[in-house]
């Protein structure tokens, strides 16, 4: 913990790594450690001052707050994947590290954020959101346990922009460290639900049942003529929101309410947020343990988990999935990993069959797993590509981000990916969600219909509060 650090050493270390490391220019990366802080508590601190910005939390594991971009790439179209790879092992290259970082946590991070699909084979649905979106943060702050780290990155021509970068850190630091104070502390979560809004979506969704049973109902007749084994449609509700969207309120909620989650945000501008409170994680990658993560399989948290681990269908569309990912480590080369026992895992409202892969591999490409995985019977179906192309004839609308990769990866190789669901997306006054069911052998009409709609109502819940509780 580096509170009684000044800013006169400081700059005299940083100099002196400039001197030994760089010619004159170029692209440099500081980071300096701080006293352990609320990573909600900054957001809320920074969150106006700064138009990009993207927040990832979790309870077991690394959690960051990025602001700004200081590299990045936009892509529409093929290739993501490798474009992905190109842009990492580039600028990790290129970056310069002038301060030593005693712990693998606090290594310089590149965020990314793929959608679904490339929308390649579904010309009357474009997608209003890239393929691939990827930055280099300006400003990282990472939390792990109960140590946080300030990072910025930037290109520096000489030492004058040298000293303008480090007494930017400096600034942000000490704003970080006072942030208890500068912030009126709230009176706590607000308990009254904004009644108007609630019924806003409760119509839409009314509406939209008669088009969704027909999807769906298309969907278990695919999969009983054996065309699919698998395949996952969802719905999509829009609705206007011409309130300010309080996220910091809403993001304390979900980490109340739904424990076990990642909470993220890919905020692009004021007007385009990505948010939510993702149960599934990917895979992540910390030397040498990889470990891949089977969520499929649901009931209500309310109801008697033990139904889930006895349902035929469920186990069945759980099995898809982790024989999937048993598939793709084999695809990686990787031979030797462990399973663990399939048991019910709680998300707040909404529980899942898991099952957890682990496996232990000296170096991974990080990218070349995700290709592989994604997407996963989880959110897409079985066989893959098949199911990928009847979710584009049956939905009427693009996924976008929705289901979609987004994570991060270290200078080190190190690697965290999760599925945006359980999520919303706030777009020019209008918030949209999205959340789908698995259709396998078994599957019931009314039961996939009624999974959707509490998927929906566990998130919708979280963010329709009334500024005012009556």
């Amino acid at each position: 913990m580096k509170n009684d650090l000044n800013l006169t050493d400081f700059l005299k270390d940083v100099f002196s790594s400039f001197d030994k490391k760089v010619e004159n220019s170029g692209l440099v990366s500081i980071c300096v450690e701080i006293p352990c802080i609320d990573l909600l508590q900054v957001y809320e601190l920074f969150i106006n001052k700064y138009s990009f910005s993207s927040f990832w939390e979790e309870s077991n594991g690394i959690s960051y707050i990025a602001f700004e971009k200081c590299k990045y790439v936009t892509l529409d179209g093929p290739k993501r994947f490798e474009v992905a790879k190109e842009f990492n092992s580039e600028n990790f290259k290129n970056l310069i590290n002038l301060t030593n970082e005693s712990h693998n946590s606090a290594l310089s991070k590149i965020i990314y954020l793929f959608s679904f699909s490339e929308n390649l084979n579904n010309k009357n649905l474009s997608s209003d959101v890239p393929s691939l979106e990827v930055i280099l943060p300006k400003i990282l702050i990472i939390k792990s346990n109960k140590n946080c780290w300030l990072r910025i990155n930037g290109h520096v021509e000489g030492k004058s922009s040298l000293r303008t970068l480090i007494e930017e850190i400096w600034t942000i630091r000490n704003q970080v460290i006072n942030s208890g104070s500068e912030l009126i502390k709230s009176s706590g979560l607000k308990t009254s639900f904004d009644l108007p809004i609630i019924d806003d979506f409760l119509h839409s969704l009314e509406t939209s049942n008669t088009s969704l049973k027909k999807v769906v109902n298309r969907g278990i007749q695919l999969v009983e003529k054996g065309i699919l084994e698998k395949i996952v449609l969802a719905n999509r509700i829009k609705i206007k929101f011409r309130n300010k969207l309080d996220l910091v309120e809403i993001l304390k909620r979900l980490k109340k309410n739904h424990p076990n989650t990642c909470r993220y945000v890919w905020k692009r501008n004021s007007k385009d947020i990505l948010f939510g409170a993702s149960p599934e994680k990917l895979f992540s990658f910390t030397k040498p343990n990889l470990t891949l993560e089977a969520l499929a399989g649901t009931i209500s948290t309310n109801s008697n988990y033990k139904k889930l681990l006895k349902s035929t269908k469920d186990l069945k569309e759980h099995n898809y999935v982790t024989q999937y990912l048993i598939k793709c480590l084999e695809v990686s080369k990787i031979k030797n990993f462990e399973k663990s026992d399939i048991k019910v895992n709680s998300f707040g409202d909404i529980s899942h069959l898991q099952t957890l892969i682990f496996s232990k591999v000296e170096n991974i490409c990080p990218f070349e797993l995700l290709k592989n995985l994604h997407p996963s019977p989880a959110v897409c179906g079985y066989p893959k590509n098949a199911a990928l192309d009847w979710i584009n004839t049956l939905e009427s609308f693009p996924r976008g981000n929705y289901a979609s990769p987004m994570g991060w990866v270290d200078s080190s190789g190190n690697a965290s990916f999760l599925l945006a669901i359980r999520g919303a997306r706030y777009i020019e006054e209008n918030i949209e969600f999205t959340a789908g069911s698995g259709i396998v052998s078994g599957s019931v009409l009314e039961k996939e219909i009624d999974e959707i709609k509490l998927k929906f109502e566990s998130i919708v819940k979280q963010i329709f509060f009334a500024k005012n509780p009556r």
